[in-house]
């Protein structure tokens, strides 16, 4: 099945409600202002973010898978926190199993959801921006499992990539195999990490232009215009992969769920190349806690770290067309 279909238009719809994310989640806030990341999940909630792909009738916009993974696009671009893709699969599964009331609290904002990956006995998991009170979504090969952060933490509070013991008794919350829902989970993490990747690109070669040695922009330099070309490819085509995956999706297409995942594995990689390159254009200051390089590597691993790693993605791919 071969879908042709220009979403120039889809792209202009997506922007116009997700640029209040420029004002409202500049990435220099996560060095400034860490702490106000709570506050700011009000902003999130009163935007519609959260519920972007879910029906009118249960409280959401109504808009397409095609839509959501072009606004996971921006908010990469913005480092916002990973308890938003957390947010939006635990709602929709939610949905899915009849669980209104779960999915009410999520979408209102009065609870959240974070990421976390269960280790490969499934005797502990690794949780990643979580309170006590917040569901853990663990996206899986099939779906989503989700469990009760407050029921399996052993301490007050779960900090990010903690590691938290997991009886073999505890159940989860609730479990949902569905194709459709596997793909969703990792084309809005892609997404998010192709945004990762976009924003690394853009302030690479922004920099290059400004910072001067011997006398002249270092993007003047053939390496750093090599580094610079490698990063606007990688970006290019993951953004592109990740929109066509997305919208074949959309279609039906027989090959939607194998795209997710290629697009899952491509945003991986492009994510944690631009962000390390990044780090480099910037030299000496990229490494420093004054420099907002650092922030897309911590976010691109994060992501990595939630969804199993770059290797474990790969490996899923190629078993997929075996």
């Amino acid at each position: 099945m071969t879908i042709f279909r220009d979403i120039s238009e889809t792209r202009e719809l997506v922007d116009s409600f997700t640029r209040p994310a420029q004002s409202l989640f500049p990435v220099a806030r996560l060095r400034e202002d860490a702490a106000g990341e709570n506050a700011r999940w009000a902003n999130m909630v009163e935007m519609g973010w959260l519920a972007i792909g879910l029906p009118e009738g249960s409280g959401g916009v109504g808009l397409t898978l095609l839509e959501e993974a072009l606004a996971a696009q921006t908010f990469g671009r913005h480092l916002l926190s990973s308890n938003y893709p957390a947010t939006v699969l635990a709602a929709d599964a939610s949905l899915r199993s009849g669980w209104q009331d779960l999915a009410a609290s999520l979408l209102d904002g009065s609870r959240r959801a974070a990421l976390a990956r269960r280790s490969a006995d499934e005797g502990t998991i690794v949780v990643f921006d979580a309170e006590p009170g917040d569901v853990l979504v663990v996206i899986t090969s099939s779906g989503v499992d989700m469990f009760d952060a407050a029921a399996i933490a052993a301490h007050d509070s779960v900090h990010w990539a903690s590691e938290v013991s997991l009886a073999k008794r505890a159940k989860p919350l609730l479990s949902v195999a569905s194709p459709d829902l596997a793909a969703k989970a990792q084309l809005i993490v892609a997404g998010m990490l192709a945004g990762i990747a976009s924003e690394c690109r853009d302030r690479a070669v922004e920099y290059a232009k400004v910072r001067e040695q011997f006398g002249q922009p270092i993007g003047a330099f053939q390496a750093v215009k090599h580094h610079c070309a490698n990063m606007a490819i990688t970006a290019h085509a993951a953004r592109e992969l990740v929109s066509f995956a997305a919208l074949s999706l959309v279609e039906q297409a027989p090959e939607s769920e194998h795209l997710a995942m290629a697009a899952l594995n491509l945003a991986l990689r492009a994510a944690r190349d631009n962000a390390g390159l990044n780090i480099q254009i910037h030299g000496g200051m990229g490494f420093s806690d004054e420099c907002d390089a650092h922030l897309f590597l911590k976010a691109a691993r994060i992501l990595n770290a939630a969804v199993g790693g770059i290797d474990s993605t790969r490996q899923s791919l190629m078993a997929s067309v075996q």
